[in-house]
């Protein structure tokens, strides 16, 4: 059982604030707002909260639905942790150490752990011949981290990030390494943002890889639980949840937001109601909420054009997994990336992971059961797929094979098997073509060319990965504490 309620009548007439989408977003907006003292309605089209952040049953299995690692929240030293501690949020973190692991084409691994300066060593060890190229490359990483953090994060601009903001992960790779399996290895989060190192931003992956040192972990319960603990403190915040209650229309009145047509109520119920407000934020899907939501008679179709020549992060396909009576073991071993090329270029698309939940999580599955999830990042041109069910065959039968290889006879174990594609992500969360981050991390697509918090429209918000600063769990949270905090200085 949830635990939270949820409206069970209609909403209120107005409210200072309405929130479309209850992704961590917009859980995250809006709790703060409630905090704010705003009396603030969050509408979900879904049945669950969360969007990526969420998981399904199957049986007696807990999958996660995309989501599966969260820097920084169980740290209360670092920005979002400390939030989620203001907060009051309950959500139990498990630290995972180590952090990853790569397994490259000769065979041989590495596995990340937790401690940086561990690490390094480590990095230093198993690559003696590039250890002084390791030195300077760091050095450029750190400044990247805090020159970032400064400008997208908080608004200010460092000394050193203009000459760095433009350059791409794969440019600095060429420019300081020439050991290919390091190469590999560095430019592994390319599959974390779902595009290529030539098309990743060597500011955001810096970001993204020293974060990962002051914590990475896993929520207790798998993500839904931590999705319903900021649903459930919101409404003890005083906040309303509307579930299953699609946005149709954001009302527009002399240029700017001043409310929204809802879809609510079950089956032959279902009608359209007019809620007021003096904000409307939209953790929704970008293209959505111009397209449908406002109009180009509204927000002008240069600007949903501009948009809309953005680049997508790619999908990432995923096969979830039911297992009894399989030991855990195996399965730690043959966990995380694996690689059948050296061609840095292909480190995301190459590859396939092997992540295994019940190792943080044993509640996941039932005694003696496992559950693993297997990903796989794939560029789609979406509107040339007229198969959508052999696609996603295609690469299932591709996936399942390679796990055959790592863990041989894991077929007598599975009980349950299922595949999400791109079709699925975009079925249940409404995101542009399945994509998993919002538009790719690019350095054209980052801070000023990134579409704005503040809309063309006035007391119109976005929240999300779809907006400044970036996708992942991180700069999504920024984005809803921005924005929080622009219309609670108002």
């Amino acid at each position: 059982m949830r635990p939270f309620r949820g409206l069970k009548g209609d909403p209120q007439r107005f409210y200072d604030a309405v929130v479309v989408g209850a992704g961590i977003g917009g859980l995250v907006c809006a709790n703060l707002l409630a905090k704010h003292g705003l009396r603030v309605l969050l509408a979900e089209q879904h049945y669950m909260v969360g969007g990526y952040c969420s998981t399904f049953k199957r049986g007696p299995f807990t999958f996660d639905a995309g989501t599966h690692f969260y820097p920084l929240l169980g740290n209360p030293a670092t920005i979002t942790g400390e939030l989620l501690e203001d907060l009051e949020i309950r959500t139990r973190w498990i630290k995972m150490d180590p952090v990853d692991h790569f397994h490259f084409p000769d065979g041989s691994s590495f596995s990340v752990p937790a401690d940086f300066d561990e690490y390094y060593e480590k990095l230093k060890r198993e690559f003696p011949h590039e250890v002084e190229a390791i030195d300077r490359f760091f050095a450029v990483a750190r400044e990247a981290y805090l020159s970032g953090l400064l400008y997208y994060f908080k608004g200010r601009t460092h000394s050193r990030f203009e000459s760095l903001r433009g350059l791409t992960l794969r440019e600095v790779l060429d420019q300081y390494f020439k050991d290919q399996k390091l190469r590999l290895l560095l430019a592994a989060d390319c599959a974390h943002w779902g595009s290529r190192p030539s098309r990743t931003s060597f500011v955001f992956d810096s970001m993204l890889r020293l974060s990962y040192f002051l914590g990475n972990y896993y929520p207790a319960g798998g993500s839904q639980a931590f999705a319903d603990d900021l649903a459930r403190r919101f409404e003890e915040l005083g906040g309303h949840i509307l579930m299953r209650s699609r946005v149709k229309r954001i009302m527009i009145e002399r240029g700017s937001a001043v409310g929204v047509e809802v879809e609510i109520g079950v089956g032959t119920d279902r009608r359209r109601v007019h809620v007021l407000a003096g904000h409307v934020v939209s953790n929704a899907d970008l293209v959505l909420t111009l397209e449908e939501m406002i109009g180009a008679e509204h927000v002008g179709s240069n600007y949903i054009k501009s948009v809309k020549k953005l680049t997508p992060s790619m999908p990432c396909y995923l096969v979830h997994i039911g297992l009894r009576d399989m030991p855990l073991e195996p399965l730690k071993q043959a966990s995380g990336y694996h690689w059948r090329t050296w061609d840095t270029e292909k480190v995301a698309t190459d590859m396939f992971k092997i992540f295994v939940p019940t190792e943080y999580e044993p509640l996941m599955a039932p005694p003696g059961g496992q559950v693993v999830v297997l990903q796989k990042v794939t560029y789609v041109d979406y509107a040339s797929v007229r198969d959508w069910a052999a696609q996603k065959l295609e690469i299932e039968t591709d996936v399942m094979q390679r796990l055959r290889a790592e863990v041989p006879g894991i077929d007598d174990h599975i009980v349950f098997k299922s595949t999400a594609s791109a079709l699925t992500a975009w079925r249940f969360t409404l995101n542009y073509q399945g994509a998993m981050l919002g538009w790719e991390m690019s350095p054209d697509q980052l801070g000023d060319r990134r579409p704005a918090l503040e809309s063309p429209i006035g007391n119109l918000h976005f929240v999300g990965h779809w907006t400044r600063p970036g996708g992942g769990i991180t700069p999504v949270i920024v984005s809803a504490m921005q924005v929080a905090d622009e219309i609670g200085r108002g």
